[in-house]
């Protein structure tokens, strides 16, 4: 991973085999980051979304076979029991177009990952909301 910092921002870039959300929580671990938001592109393979079944109260995996575009990866990111936790979202598309989306669970960096990362100052916590069973920002 190599990144620049500018003002309240931050160009990431993620190499093959970098796999994500780890690298995102290695860098916001290393930069300090308590909160703040992201997008992204890249040419990223072993991709798994997620879809969150309420009633089951877990998360549905949904895998992607080869390598991907990540059209866009956007989420934010906040602090789980003293950790950095990233939210994430990701659409990929297959290379006859077909576009999948959902919670970004992980995947690997097939080709490159770049992410404008905007931090903030403020910290911003999550704790278990009792509906849903989901870490929810508190605000």
């Amino acid at each position: 991973m190599k990144w620049h910092e500018e003002s309240s921002r931050l160009l990431a870039r993620f190499e093959v085999g970098e796999k994500l959300p780890a690298g995102l929580v290695d860098l916001a671990t290393r930069m300090g980051l308590v909160s703040g938001y992201l997008t992204g592109i890249g040419g990223v393979k072993d991709v798994v979304l997620g879809y969150y079944d309420l009633q089951q109260r877990k998360y549905i995996s949904i895998p992607v076979d080869g390598m991907v575009e990540l059209v866009s990866l956007i989420g934010n990111v906040s602090i789980v029991q003293g950790n950095p936790f990233w939210h994430l979202h990701a659409t990929v598309a297959d290379r006859n177009g077909t576009v999948t989306g959902g919670h970004l669970m992980s995947l690997e960096v097939a080709i490159t990952v770049e992410c404008w990362i905007e931090k903030c100052e403020r910290m911003i916590t999550r704790s278990k909301d009792d509906f849903s069973g989901l870490n929810l920002l508190n605000l």
